[in-house]
């Protein structure tokens, strides 16, 4: 009563439960959906971070007119809810409806309660009049219009070199103030 091959249908499941470990990781790899990588997945589940965006370009507008642009190719939500991290920055800011300022940086964060933009790690600020200016961080105060630093300073033109220690630069008067141990070094 047992023989028969129709009595030996039992076996293709144990076959397939015993055969597991062979073969289960290359079906889950198989089956699992497109574009989950491992860091990304890791990435998202950093505490308090919402998302993670690549080849990002921001603008600031106000009335109409241009106030600055953002582009970096990594941005991501920080711990607070109004913090933005941004990976290699390039900024520029806007006067009059053209480009005023070019701002390049290793890294920083926008801060969207307080609307300012921190800078840190090699930044470098260039006017289209010619100057450069290099220091470790700078922080732009979007609501008065300033430019802020408190690491040391260095400006360099055709014609001089100028070190501080702090600098505030009122982007709507065009004034720049420098202090701390100001030297000057005309070429």
């Amino acid at each position: 009563m047992m023989g028969g091959s129709r009595n030996l249908l039992w076996l293709i499941p144990l076959v397939l439960l015993l055969g597991w470990p062979l073969y289960g990781g290359v079906l889950r790899e198989f089956l699992a959906p497109p574009g989950l990588e491992e860091a990304v997945v890791r990435a998202g589940d950093a505490p308090g971070q919402r998302f993670v965006m690549e080849g990002v370009r921001l603008y600031q507008d106000l009335a109409g007119e241009r106030q600055w642009r953002i582009d970096t190719p990594t941005l991501r939500t920080g711990a607070a809810d109004d913090e933005l991290l941004l990976a290699a920055v390039e900024a520029v800011l806007f006067r009059e409806g053209r480009e005023h300022l070019f701002i390049v940086a290793d890294g920083g964060r926008y801060d969207s309660a307080g609307e300012i933009l921190y800078l840190d790690d090699n930044v470098q600020l260039r006017e289209e009049a010619g100057f450069v200016l290099a220091t470790p961080s700078l922080s732009y105060h979007e609501e008065e219009g300033r430019v802020r630093s408190r690491a040391g300073v260095e400006i360099n033109t055709p014609e001089l070199r100028v070190r501080g220690r702090e600098l505030d630069y009122d982007l709507s008067g065009g004034r720049y103030l420098l202090s701390g141990d100001v030297r000057f070094n005309v070429r």
